[in-house]
């Protein structure tokens, strides 16, 4: 008994050893983010200025970071890991490397979320790729040259075209060589898009059996074209199977993950003035030209190099700064002068050299910082030009409610998912002429409304939830194309009418709930002061 419990002291000490020796941020500021889950912009967490930023990041995003592994090698975990977004700030000694900032960003995750993680080796969604029924019809390489693929034209640029005319619009077409049966996996990986894709969102594993080398040609319809090319389309998995014989299939294959054992919603406290410790200061425009605009501009906003350019009235852009849809801003801004919506300002700013709203170093030439930092400089040159000044509170404004026409079209989920909304290559479209499917796991209502004003673009008052549902949701869904959002202040379906199933038919249809306008108290921006015109 003394040698177990001698052995058990040891074991402690040297955890309690390792844990000492970790690398921790000097001082950290962890906190929920205030940006709209729908207009967060993570970037995986960089280090600048002698600190390490990560913003707009749920708890899964972190991990990837702290850990270097991509979302689909992650499991386990609370239904919540992707959902609710937080901004970490940490100040870090100088000379710190991407890897020992990793190191830290595992201590932080560890002692302000409680996190405790595992590697395992645990079945998780894969792509398989196995033969059909019908047996393969690769070709026996013909050739004995390197292995890879081709891309060649098949009547124009894949993806461009005359949307008018849904039948110019080119596929994609590959010609390849020379390849093993893990390499036809591989390349079809990477020809749907690589790591970042809506085809093969998840990596694709050789199940066939198939030896030696093949070629083969391979032509489909790149997914952003897919819902226009209608019935003239062929998806990657239709293409896949009839061309070549070979089935891609979605199925759980196990394969070495971090399983996350728990954690904790809400990180602990930070320490007093944090903010004011880290020199945390809200960034702002190094320079910035306000004039008025030649009203034959269209509404706009770009980036070149380290310039932003806008091009809208000041409704717009008060709506933009504060993250309201632009389809919704007449029902989210109250006490604005009428000027406020008719005159067009062209604005043209310079990014700042250092902080958090410089230019982000990587790839061919710098990226611009997060859209919500954009959005703070915006805010910050509204009210250093205009005078703005506004705060939020609660009022009665027209909104669509949903709500139930009966029994839900919907599964109540278990509520173990980790909750997603994502879009579903896989699934059968229910009606023709429909976009890419989005299959939602384990989503509330509210949030289902908050995505479907965000991702559809069509109604023209915000949307809220008095379903009365409670918990997670799991359903698929779908609508079709629009032509062009409707006039503001229209009923839906009025002025121009999308193609086929509009969204407001779909998510009755689909989903048993109907939208119905209403007045309702909600979280709106009052503007108390702002010019008309800019400080000269």
């Amino acid at each position: 008994m003394k040698k177990i419990a001698s052995l058990s002291l040891l074991l402690s000490l040297a955890m309690l050893h390792a844990s000492a020796q970790q690398p921790r941020f000097e001082l950290a500021d962890v906190h929920v983010s205030t940006t709209p889950r729908w207009f967060a912009q993570n970037n995986g967490g960089l280090l600048r200025d002698g600190r390490y930023v990560n913003r707009d990041a749920t708890l899964l995003n972190l991990i990837e970071a702290a850990w270097g592994v991509k979302e689909d090698g992650v499991g386990g975990g609370p239904s919540w890991l992707d959902s609710r977004i937080y901004d970490v700030i940490a100040k870090v000694p100088e000379g710190t490397t991407p890897a020992t900032a990793k190191l830290m960003l595992q201590a932080l995750l560890a002692e302000r979320f409680g996190l405790v993680v595992r590697n395992d080796r645990v079945p998780m969604p894969r792509y398989v790729l196995t033969v059909g029924k019908g047996g393969s019809k690769l070709k026996p390489a013909s050739g004995s040259g390197d292995p890879g693929c081709q891309q060649q034209q098949t009547g124009g640029v894949p993806g461009r075209g005359d949307v008018r005319d849904p039948g110019s619009l080119p596929n994609m077409k590959v010609i390849c060589h020379n390849l093993t049966s893990a390499q036809i996996a591989e390349n079809l990986h990477q020809m749907a898009g690589g790591p970042i894709n809506t085809y093969l969102p998840r990596d694709v594993f050789d199940s066939t059996g198939l030896e030696g080398k093949w070629d083969f040609e391979l032509e489909f319809t790149p997914i952003g074209i897919l819902d226009l090319k209608g019935h003239d389309g062929i998806t990657l998995f239709d293409a896949t199977s009839k061309q070549l014989g070979l089935n891609l299939e979605l199925k759980d294959v196990p394969v070495p993950a971090l399983v996350v054992v728990s954690a904790n919603r809400e990180p602990t406290p930070n320490a007093p003035d944090v903010a004011k410790n880290l020199g945390v200061t809200a960034p702002r425009f190094e320079a910035a030209v306000v004039k008025p605009a030649n009203p034959d501009l269209r509404v706009a906003g770009n980036v070149r190099g380290s310039e932003l350019r806008f091009v809208a009235n000041l409704k717009t852009l008060i709506a933009q700064a504060y993250f309201i849809q632009p389809n919704a801003q007449d029902d989210e801004i109250f006490g604005l002068p009428k000027s406020a919506g008719t005159q067009l300002w062209d604005i043209t700013a310079k990014l700042p050299s250092t902080g958090d709203g410089a230019p982000l170093a990587g790839g061919a030439r710098p990226q611009p910082p997060p859209r919500a930092v954009v959005m703070e400089m915006l805010r910050g040159l509204l009210e250093d030009q205009f005078e703005l000044k506004a705060h939020r509170e609660n009022r009665e404004a027209v909104v669509y409610a949903m709500t139930l026409t009966g029994k839900p079209k919907m599964t109540q989920a278990s509520g173990t998912e980790r909750m997603t909304c994502k879009a579903d290559p896989n699934a059968v479209k229910p009606f023709p002429d429909m976009v890419t499917m989005v299959r939602c796991t384990n989503i509330t209502m509210a949030e289902f409304a908050e995505n479907l004003e965000q991702v559809t673009g069509y109604f023209d008052h915000p949307i809220v939830d008095a379903t009365g549902l409670k918990g997670g949701w799991n359903f698929l869904f779908g609508f079709s194309r629009n032509q062009g959002p409707p006039g503001l202040n229209q009923q839906p379906g009025a002025g121009v009418e999308p193609i086929g199933l509009t969204s407001y038919e779909a998510v009755e249809r689909m989903l048993g709930v109907k939208l119905v306008k209403q007045k309702r108290s909600i979280p709106v921006v009052v503007v108390d002061h702002v010019d008309e015109k800019p400080i000269e």
